[in-house]
């Protein structure tokens, strides 16, 4: 079960970056005014749904990505970032 987790939470994080750098290519985000994570969310007065979904996605991963690790190798691996 936790493989699964992770190997979704990778997936997820991987669809969220490469999905916005290949809409960023094909002009999906014109003027974006306001990022988060390097993804465009809006521009004047309208929001990108689009960026909406690859937040979402990239968030998602990001956080399931720690449960799915076992605590100490978690520990071992990532507590010395913080």
């Amino acid at each position: 079960m936790k493989k699964k987790m992770l190997i979704i939470s990778i997936l997820l994080m991987g669809g969220g970056v490469f999905g916005n750098v290949f809409f960023n290519r094909l002009g999906y985000f014109p003027n974006a005014d306001f990022r988060i994570l390097s993804i465009p969310l809006a521009a004047g007065a309208h929001y990108f749904n689009l960026g909406l979904v690859l937040l979402a996605m990239t968030l998602v991963g990001l956080v399931l990505l720690p449960w799915c690790l076992e605590k100490n190798n978690f520990r071992k691996r990532y507590w010395h970032l913080y």
